[in-house]
């Protein structure tokens, strides 16, 4: 492959970001928001498209939420566009958005490549991949623990060794749980759905929940993906609307500290299984910029003989722990379209 220019999309439910890079150098970056219907889309990837040099480029490569059995980046092709749109049913607010913007992308005649987030955590146990329902029923529908965020849990916990957490903390929460480099579990599930509460999404609820509200005749899928979580608490789905008002609104408050709590709870339960820890990671939107936040989390963890450093935390420094802390605590930024860029070059070499 010619060594030009590589355009990275990453598509969320609401959003376009894009990263130009000539080899590992990023040359540029944007990221276009409140986006909500497909004329939102289609104009956005025009104005792209209006500012690079598309002569220059060599492909364009796109992170995908759910990939399915696909665990490696795939050259774009009807098959992988059928099976992104099949998982589609399981990323309902992501998938569709992607594969839009692949195909609005076809007519500009470049290579395209996918890359999926769910490929970090394709090599997990049997014992922590699958759900206890009949196996007849996982292995007809291919119902197991895909895991999220991967591009991003990889990219922070790159070349740490030893037991590491990580923590992916934004509109989307993912907690990871990391061996010398390699997942051994993940709190998202067959679906982003699954785990702790997140800006609309319930995360991790009793089923039963479900059973009923199906039953009172609610829409459970939209109330589940759309209007639970953070806003179902507070009534606000942005953590920046929520901290400012925890001391006039009782909601508010109960938002956070349910928040808060669900991280801690896992953190531990990821502790355990590992018996051990010696890395913690916060990254994402909240988790690289809520120092507070960061330090709730942490007095909990004393008991690992954790310590932050108050000043390192409260700016934001990339290791916040102190010296004579026996856990390392980092505040790490993530980089989806770095990883997903090195992920293709990596076969294409």
């Amino acid at each position: 492959m010619k060594e030009g220019m590589i355009l990275v999309f990453n598509v969320g439910s609401s959003s376009i970001r894009y990263s130009l890079f000539h080899k590992d150098k990023l040359l540029e970056s944007k990221k276009y928001e409140r986006l909500k219907s497909k004329e939102d889309y289609k104009k956005s990837v025009e104005k792209i498209f209006e500012k690079i040099n598309l002569e220059k480029i060599s492909l364009i490569i796109h992170r995908v939420v759910h990939g399915g059995e696909l665990n490696h980046p795939v050259k774009i092709s009807k098959e992988v566009k059928n099976k992104i749109k099949e998982f589609s049913e399981f990323a309902s607010l992501h998938n569709p958005k992607e594969l839009m913007v692949i195909e609005l992308c076809e007519k500009y005649n470049k290579k395209q490549f996918a890359v999926f987030d769910t490929m970090f955590f394709s090599e997990l146990s049997e014992k922590a991949k699958t759900y206890a329902i009949p196996l007849e029923i996982s292995k007809k529908y291919k119902i197991k623990k895909y895991g999220f965020h991967g591009l991003s849990h990889e990219y922070v916990s790159k070349n740490l060794k030893g037991k590491t957490i990580v923590c992916h903390l934004g509109s989307g929460v993912s907690i990871s749980a990391i061996i010398d480099g390699k997942a051994v579990d993940t709190s998202m599930g067959f679906t982003p759905l699954e785990g702790l509460m997140m800006g609309t999404r319930s995360g991790t609820i009793d089923p039963g929940i479900i059973l009923f509200l199906q039953k009172k005749g609610y829409n459970v899928e939209e109330i589940l993906t759309e209007k639970s979580g953070l806003k179902g608490i507070s009534g606000y789905e942005d953590f920046r609307d929520i901290r400012p008002k925890m001391k006039t609104n009782k909601n508010c408050k109960l938002a956070y500290e349910m928040f808060a709590y669900q991280i801690v709870k896992t953190i531990g339960s990821y502790v355990s299984s590992m018996n051990g820890l010696n890395n913690l990671i916060f990254t994402g939107a909240i988790g690289e910029n809520v120092p507070s936040l960061r330090k709730d989390i942490c007095k909990n963890l004393g008991y690992l003989g954790l310590k932050l450093d108050s000043e390192k935390n409260k700016n934001n420094f990339e290791l916040i722990s102190s010296g004579n802390s026996k856990i390392n605590v980092f505040v790490k930024k993530t980089n989806e379209e770095k990883m997903a860029m090195e992920k293709v070059w990596e076969i294409l070499k």
